[in-house]
């Protein structure tokens, strides 16, 4: 083998993110771009084949030590046969090696050999230098990509794509943006020398750029450049992990104060076994991720690889991590061969030692094959999970991939080609699937336009990122031209969702994208400009509130991600919001300190300026002490929620404090009276509420008495597949037999398709008449009667396939949605919207019982099927669809007869795109709503009432309602 092509394999098999740094640098000496086999945009990590090691799509490269100046042009020749072109060494190389025949050639070309020896020494000792020892992270406020820096034997994680040709670049904020000021102490002392990095999230939650770092002074203060928005705080002492904080710089503020205090470091043991037989198992990567703030259930920590903690387990299977600061973990454990073990929330000090363990992994083996059926060397197949992984087949098509027990779709690409599996593999711990084949043909192509929502006119540079449904990774990105337009190639058949941004417009998303073989899709992406909302704080006298803080959370339609922002008021008291999407958003208004402020709701439009103003009261303080009844607190979060009584207007929101270790918090909130709850576990503790009354400027003290109760019953058992193997991640789902469906509890099975379900949490009385229906994606179970304290074993049944076409009045349309809805009970996710490009559509994977089909074409046409699929079966379904009707009117109180506003109203068993609020004069308009019986539903606040109308609609009617009144149902005696 030559000597680059040894090098070559030795940086694919490994993934020391100091090499790879090391053979960038190489890479820039030959010509700042490299030498990259295959390398295309936004792609994700690639394994080495026959190994489980992630590595990037591309493939550096490096030139192999030469004898002669013949042998030199020899490798600028192998250069085009590793796919990249080096021009600028290839130049090189070609100038160092003169024609000239006789003496002085042979003089030169001894003179060439020690030079290329020199520089081929110089190299390596710089490689060499770099993985004894990677540079520390850059200084001052130069902006730098990080390196992502994890051990080989992790999993591999989404990395932020490459640039995109065509894409504006961030750059470094400067001082005159605003200044971040971040003062550390230790022991209430400044703690001086201590490095302060800053972090600004990338476009992925995976993706961060470091803009600035420093060392803190004497005071313990460092000054960072920083512009408005959203960053990440990594405080780094000595002998400690590092500290991380998030922190907004709010606008219309030029300084910004940030006090971290360093509480004494804690230490984290524990042991690493086998489950089931609790052997040590040695070897195993600890990673530890900080919460840098409170997260939701959904959220998940995220942090540069830089600023997590790594450890290892010895060969006894223990671990041990010291200069921990006190708070909430990410914690995950990996090992070849065997599952992640995963706690999301682990608190820090422990109780005592942990004890991980690890369940084997499951494998999948296969092999590709191209058009013709032969072997497909060099492809690349996605294994879809939580993280998603990209495996490169072999010489003969063939590839093995380590897995989570569960379901997996695979697909594959090679160039142009590009196949799927019609469903998930499903695996089972420890269990190897073999023989998995995936046939490549012509890939599918997303296409279309970029345009102004309201003119039509061209939106260029827009960024439209492609990813599978459901998954943390994309096959795709692209920008639009002059002209708007936009490409996307092999793309493999299944479902994809599209997120489009452009500069000063509203991002846009389109989900559920579902492409078949070879298929070119066109879509339309129309972009509303963004708005502005103003306004100005005052207090109850009328006097402007300086300095308040504005905040709010900007959430973009059919995402879950949410964007905060925050501003403080000047010496008048006014705010202003720019660039906001269009939509709703959220607002609050709070003195410096409070806990929680008033808050109200705004539509955003484009191109307009919309106005919220806030009074605000008078703030008080509730310290609230948490005591255990015996022993002391529960190694579990304890947080306190404060709800306002007062509910209607702009409100106070609702406030969350999570209890000390200490068991105390303190709350600053608005006068007026609040009802507290203690919560665990996110759940609120039933009986643990206490009423208080917050005066301005004076604090009231809560005590609540915690008392940990275990339900002696539990409703527990065991889901298993249709081929009897375990089912995790199954949702197992308790409905009560008198009911109308509504599910009671909704559990997931564990990784070995167990469920223990509390009977708090299944209708609290034993007695109760429970039933109990599991599903894990199109396979479902039977409705079966449980009773706590037994155990019960539940068998899934294969799924259906739906397939079918949608016409109108006996003609094939031209691009429709499709939603999915069982008839009776819940269906926890594979409901839709699905989008196709044509007349016709498949569904595969769909529960066999009876189900509803909602069709809603481009032009607005919209139509229903009923339709039962059985076991395994395939069904050919013909959907009809008509001109849609409307629903329009005023809502009114019925004491007051004033508008409501923001009063909330749906189609009953309509899509919830259609839901819409009442505006501020109380007027509402509902369109695309399905000809036939229907129900409204409107709903007020707590003290505004709720009313449920049935309505008669005819097609393309538009039905106005006129005055609508709201009255208070009273409570039955």
């Amino acid at each position: 083998m030559t000597g680059h092509g040894v090098l070559a394999r030795r940086l694919r098999q490994r993934r020391d993110p100091r090499q790879q740094h090391a053979c960038g640098v190489l890479r820039q000496l030959a010509g700042g771009r490299g030498c990259v086999r295959g390398q295309r945009v936004s792609h994700g990590e690639s394994v080495a084949r026959g190994h489980g090691r992630p590595q990037r799509p591309g493939k550096p490269c490096a030139a192999p030590v030469t004898r002669s100046a013949e042998s030199i042009r020899d490798t600028t020749g192998d250069m085009e046969s590793w796919g990249g072109t080096c021009p600028r060494l290839r130049g090189i190389l070609v100038a160092m090696c003169p024609t000239e025949a006789g003496t002085r050639t042979a003089v030169m070309r001894r003179w060439l050999i020690g030079g290329v020896v020199l520089l081929v020494a110089c190299g390596l000792m710089l490689f060499l230098a770099l993985r004894s020892g990677g540079p520390a992270a850059p200084e001052g406020n130069a902006e730098a990509t990080l390196t992502r820096k994890r051990p080989a034997n992790l999993a591999p994680i989404p990395e932020r794509s490459g640039p995109v040709e065509g894409l504006p670049t961030s750059q470094s904020p400067n001082e005159a943006d605003g200044i971040l000021d971040v003062e550390v102490l230790a022991g209430g002392k400044p703690s001086a020398g201590t490095t302060v990095r800053l972090y600004a999230p990338g476009a992925r939650a995976s993706a961060w750029t470091l803009t600035g770092s420093g060392l803190t002074d004497p005071t313990g203060h460092v000054r960072l450049a920083a512009g408005p928005g959203r960053y990440l705080v990594a405080v780094r002492a000595p002998d400690r992990a590092p500290l991380l904080r998030d922190v907004v710089r709010p606008l219309g503020e030029s300084r910004t104060a940030l006090r971290i205090s360093l509480e004494p470091a804690q230490s984290l043991t524990g042991r690493t076994v086998v489950r089931g037989s609790n052997e040590p198992l040695p070897l195993v990567e600890v990673v530890l991720t900080a919460h840098a703030r409170e997260l939701e259930v959904w959220q998940r920590a995220e942090a540069p690889d830089d600023e997590r903690i790594y450890a290892t387990s010895d060969e006894r299977g223990s671990f041990r991590i010291d200069g921990l600061a006190p708070g909430t973990y990410l914690l995950e454990a990996r090992a070849p061969g065997y599952a992640r073990v995963v706690l999301n929330r682990l608190r820090i000090p422990t109780d005592g030692p942990l004890t991980l363990a690890l369940r084997l992994a499951s494998v999948i083996e296969g092999f590709v094959v191209d058009s013709k059926g032969l072997p497909a060397a060099d492809a690349e197949v996605r294994v879809g999970g939580n993280p998603s992984q990209v495996v490169t087949t072999g010489t003969q098509g063939g590839f093995s991939v380590e897995v989570e027990p569960g379901s997996h779709p695979l697909s594959a690409r090679r160039g142009e080609e590009t196949g799927a599996l019609d469903l998930p593999v499903l695996c089972a711990a420890g269990s190897t699937v073999r023989d998995v084949r995936i046939q490549l043909g012509p890939g599918a192509v997303l296409e279309g336009r970029v345009v102004e929502a309201s003119s039509g006119e061209p939106v260029p540079d827009a960024r439209v990122d492609v990813t599978p449904s459901g998954e943390d990774g994309g096959p795709g990105v692209a920008v639009s031209d002059a002209e708007g337009r936009f490409l996307v190639r092999g793309l493999a058949p299944g479902r994809y969702d599209a997120k489009v941004t452009a500069l000063n417009h509203s991002p846009a998303t389109r989900t559920g994208l579902t492409v078949a073989q070879g298929e070119r899709f066109p879509v339309e992406f129309k972009l509303s400009r963004t708005g502005s909302v103003e306004g100005q704080v005052r207090d109850r006298s009328g006097a402007p509130v300086a300095a308040a803080r504005v905040s709010g959370i900007n959430v973009w339609p059919n995402e879950r991600d949410a964007h905060p922002m925050e501003l403080r008021t000047d010496a008048d008291g006014r705010y202003r919001f720019d660039g906001l999407a269009t939509g709703n958003l959220s607002l609050s208004a709070s003195h410096e300190g409070s806990t929680v402020g008033i808050r109200q709701s705004v539509v955003v439009e484009a191109d307009r300026t919309t106005r919220a103003d806030f009074t605000l009261d008078g703030t008080g303080t509730v310290e609230v002490r948490v005591r255990a009844a015996r022993g002391s607190l529960p190694d579990v979060t304890l947080e306190v929620t404060a709800l306002a009584d007062d509910v209607e207007g702009p409100a106070p929101g609702v406030g969350h404090v999570v209890v000390n270790a200490d068991g105390g918090l303190r709350m600053v909130l608005p006068s007026g009276g609040y009802t507290l709850l203690l919560m665990a576990r996110g759940r609120f503790v039933q009986g643990q509420r206490e009423h208080v009354r917050v005066e301005a400027g004076r604090t009231t003290q809560v005590e609540f008495i915690w008392e940990e109760t275990r339900d002696v019953n539990e409703y527990r058992g065991v889901v298993l597949e249709p081929d009897g193997s375990p089912s995790p991640g199954a949702v197992v789902t308790l409905t009560a037999v008198e009911g109308q469906g509504v599910p009671l509890s909704m559990t997931p099975t564990d990784e070995e398709g167990r469920f223990a379900i509390p009977l708090s949490r299944g209708g609290g009385s034993p007695t109760r008449r429970v039933l109990l229906i599991a599903r894990n994606g199109g396979r479902s179970s039977e409705a079966v009667p449980v009773t706590a304290g037994q155990d019960v074993v539940v068998r899934l049944r294969p799924s259906a396939f739906l397939r079918g076409r949608v016409v109108r009045k006996g003609e094939p349309v031209r691009g429709f949605t499709l939603a999915l809805q069982l008839q009776k009970g819940f269906l926890p996710k594979g409901t839709g919207p699905f989008e196709f490009s044509g007349d016709r559509f498949e569904l595969r994977d769909v529960p066999p019982e009876p189900v509803k089909l909602m069709a809603r074409t481009v032009d607005g046409s919209v139509g229903e099927a009923l339709v039962s699929p059985g076991t395994g079966a395939v069904l050919e379904v013909e959907l009809s669809v008509s001109a849609p009707a409307s629903v329009r009117g005023r809502v009114l109180s019925a004491t007051t007869k004033a508008p409501v506003p923001n009063a909330f109203m749906f189609i009953e068993g309509e899509q919830a795109s259609l839901a819409q609020p009442s505006n501020e004069e109380g007027r509402f308009l509902i369109r695309g709503v399905r000809a036939g019986e229907r129900v409204l539903i409107i709903q007020g606040g707590p003290s505004q009432g709720r009313l449920r109308r049935p309505l008669k609609l005819k097609e393309g009617d538009e039905l106005d309602l006129g005055d609508v009144t709201l009255e208070v149902a009273q409570p039955t005696p």
